[in-house]
């Protein structure tokens, strides 16, 4: 559990020494002091994944530079095939670890290697780059970097190479404003114990105290929902923070999805960058909107389909994903149009819904929920739920979010000088919880 953001083993033992360290590392040598806290961060998992890990990383960047040097001798043939034959490798790697037990293709259960499912993809898209020419292949160390880089690299976001590594200089020099982010005294710095600070109440205080053994009526539905909403938006402003306490910028993940006024704007707000990845590299592959509408309904639901098993392995997780490919589908097909208000209400009905076929074990599992919930029974509730759930709903629709609280795009990111007062108060407050309750892992360090 030491990998956990919302331990006392992490914050203590891992993240005040590794950042009160850092300063005192020489600018030449930052990157690599980077490297090694991240391969030490992700070693405790398990070491032996490290070695998968690693070699997933070798292999890509190999790839990487021969489609590179044959993209410089104008080889596009064999430049295709080894971009095909590399995402042939990523997916079958990503395959083998997290879809050999469902299909039966091997003997007792295979431990699914943390993160696969984000560096997989994120390499992914790396190699697309290079493949497109939007970037030029750099030396290992920026790669391992941009792979390893800790606060993103259990459950993203997703990112390109280009938007983190512009921000890494390819030499350090003492006052270049990378450096000079990299102070414990920037405003970056505290905005990034701001968000994580924020992150960890919303994880320990709010979501972990919705967990339930199991959800079966209508109250629980929505606890649930609150819970992975309030789960891993907790892991996204932890992430963004973590990574803004050493000067890099990472794209918020998170933006309320729950105030979708339709499902596509919810799939715009919640883990923006895990949609944007299949809106750029499977969506808009398969044709998008530019050839008619059944064209789009194919590319739509291929989409959600592998959205949904690449949440898991199981035929629930493919459903959930069918249907969300439907609802989107019924979306663009008639335009629908409804008041503001109406259109929230909906939305978050129809996603908690969908969110049964996500944490049940079986279809038929979700079956007997969804029998009971339209049962009398299923309306049910205790007087205490009714009170917190209407506390979670304040947060989630009135309270600013961290996009609003926080600006990365500001030299100062937003910072009032009564948010350390917040960020204190939120932050002892969750050691509190932390204190008095065991450390239970993020939803999205599953997959």
């Amino acid at each position: 559990m030491f990998m956990l953001f919302n331990t006392y083993s992490f914050i203590l033992c891992f993240l005040i020494p590794v950042v009160l360290f850092y300063r005192f590392v020489p600018d030449a040598f930052r990157v690599w002091y980077l490297i090694l806290v991240s391969v030490l961060f992700y070693a405790q998992w398990d070491r032996w994944h490290l070695f998968v890990l690693g070699g997933s990383v070798v292999v890509n960047y190999l790839f990487a530079y021969f489609i590179y040097v044959r993209g410089l001798m104008g080889g596009r043939i064999l430049k295709r095939g080894m971009l095909f034959l590399l995402i042939g490798f990523d997916v079958g790697l990503l395959g083998y670890f997290k879809y050999s037990g469902f299909l039966n293709l091997s003997e007792g259960d295979v431990v699914l290697p943390l993160a696969i499912s984000f560096f997989t993809f994120q390499q992914i898209a790396y190699v697309v780059d290079i493949y497109r020419g939007r970037i030029v292949l750099e030396s290992f160390q920026r790669y391992l970097f941009f792979v390893m880089f800790f606060p993103q690299l259990v459950a993203g976001p997703i990112v390109h190479y280009s938007y983190v590594m512009k921000q890494v200089p390819k030499a350090f020099a003492s006052g270049s404003s990378f450096v000079r982010k990299l102070s414990l005294e920037s405003g970056g710095f505290d905005a990034g114990v701001m968000l994580f600070s924020m992150g960890l109440f919303s994880k320990v205080v709010l979501a972990d105290s919705l967990i339930e053994q199991s959800y079966r009526s209508w109250s629980d539905i929505f606890a649930y929902s609150f819970m992975i909403y309030f789960d891993f938006s907790g892991y996204a402003n932890m992430a963004v923070g973590l990574a803004l306490m050493f000067g890099i910028v990472l794209p918020f993940n998170f933006d309320s999805p729950y105030r979708a006024r339709n499902l596509m704007e919810f799939w715009r707000r919640w883990h923006i960058t895990l949609s944007d990845f299949l809106k750029e590299h499977i969506y808009i592959p398969l044709g998008g909107n530019r050839f008619g509408q059944n064209r789009q309904v194919l590319a739509l639901m291929s989409t959600m389909i592998v959205a949904g098993v690449w949440h898991g392995a199981g035929w629930n997780f493919l459903l959930w994903g069918v249907m969300h490919g439907v609802g989107l589908v019924v979306l663009h097909l008639f335009d629908v149009k409804v008041p503001k208000i109406l259109g929230i209400v909906f939305t978050f009905l129809y996603v908690s819904l969908l969110w049964v076929l996500f944490f049940s074990g079986s279809i038929d599992e979700a079956l007997i929920i969804y029998k009971g919930l339209f049962e009398f029974d299923g309306f049910g509730a205790r007087g205490y739920d009714v009170v917190w759930l209407l506390g979670c709903a304040v947060v989630v629709w009135v309270m600013p979010n961290s996009m609003q609280i926080i600006d990365t795009k500001k030299s100062d990111f937003g910072m009032k000088s009564w948010y350390a007062y917040v960020g204190a108060i939120l932050f002892f407050v969750s050691l509190k919880f932390m204190a008095e309750s065991p450390s239970i892992s993020f939803v999205y360090f599953n997959f």
